[in-house]
C-alpha cells in the first residue's frame, strides 16, 4: 500500500509524526511525499490514497477574502497551486482522501468553500495552543455521519492548535462534527456511496498522545481500511 502525503513544510520530526501515526496501525504502508519543491505531482498516480497535512494558511484570495491577508500566517501560493493540482488528480483517480487541519481547509476551498480567516478575531478563542501546548476541547458528532461510524457515539475530546477553520463548506460536503463553541471540526461527502472515501478533520490526530482515543487511532485504522478496499476494488475491476 502506497500513501501519498503532502509536504507540510515543517521540520522533519513534525512531518514524521504523520508517518509514525499511520504506522501504529498494523498494516504494510509505504509513503511518497508530494511537494512543489520536488515537482512530483505525477507520483500521485502510483498512490493508493492521499493524506493532506497541516501547515501554513491557504491564501485568502482563493476564497474571496484577499482583503484579510494581514490576518494570515505562512501563506504559500506555490503550495496552494500544487495542492489544487493534486486534488484535481486525486478526485479523477478516485483516491481515498484524509485531510488534517490545513488539509481540511485546502479541500474545502478547492471545492468552493470559504474559511474563517482568524478565529480569535471572529470571537473563537479556544482553538489555539497555549504556551506551546495544544488546547483540548469537546466535539459534538453529527448522528448518522460517517465520522460517527468511525469514532462512535458519546463525548469526544480532541487537541486544537489552529487559528483558522471552515466557514462555508465546499460543494458536496456535509458537517460531521463541531466543537462545543460551534466551529466545524469534521466534514465528509454528502453522497458517500457515489464518491471515494473522504474524511476531513480540523484537529491533529497524529499529535494526540492517546492513540486509543477514537478521534486518533480509529481515524487512522478506518482510513487504511478504506484504502485497502479501494485497492481491492480496482484490482477486481482490472481483472
Amino acid at each position: 500500500m502506497l500513501l501519498a502525503i503532502t509536504d507540510n513544510l515543517r521540520p522533519k520530526p513534525v512531518f514524521e509524526n504523520y508517518l509514525k501515526w499511520i504506522r501504529r496501525v498494523d498494516a504494510p504502508v509505504e509513503f511518497v511525499k508530494l511537494s512543489y519543491h520536488l515537482k512530483n505531482a505525477d507520483r500521485l498516480k502510483d498512490a493508493d490514497g492521499l493524506i493532506l497535512t497541516g501547515g501554513g494558511d491557504v491564501h485568502p484570495a482563493l476564497y474571496g477574502k484577499e482583503d484579510q491577508i494581514e490576518l494570515t500566517e505562512e501563506v504559500n501560493e506555490m503550495r496552494d497551486a500544487f495542492e489544487f493540482e493534486i486534488l484535481e488528480q486525486a478526485l479523477e483517480l478516485d483516491l481515498p482522501i484524509l485531510g488534517i487541519c490545513r488539509g481540511m481547509q485546502i479541500m474545502t476551498v478547492f471545492l468552493g468553500g470559504t474559511l474563517i480567516v482568524d478565529l480569535p478575531t471572529a470571537g473563537f478563542r479556544n482553538h489555539v495552543e497555549r504556551d506551546g501546548i495544544d488546547h483540548r476541547h469537546s466535539l459534538e458528532v453529527v448522528p448518522g455521519s460517517l465520522f460517527e461510524a468511525i469514532a462512535g457515539t458519546g463525548a469526544k475530546r480532541v487537541n486544537s492548535t489552529h487559528h483558522q477553520a471552515v466557514e462555508n463548506l465546499g460543494k458536496g460536503l456535509m458537517v460531521s462534527a463541531r466543537s462545543d463553541d460551534g466551529v466545524i471540526e469534521a466534514a465528509e461527502w454528502v453522497m458517500k456511496d457515489r464518491m471515494p472515501f473522504l474524511l476531513l478533520v480540523q484537529w491533529h490526530p497524529e499529535r494526540m498522545a492517546d492513540f486509543d482515543n477514537p478521534c486518533s487511532g480509529f481515524v487512522a485504522e478506518h482510513f487504511l481500511r478504506e484504502v485497502q478496499v479501494s485497492v481491492n476494488d480496482k484490482m477486481t475491476t482490472r481483472g
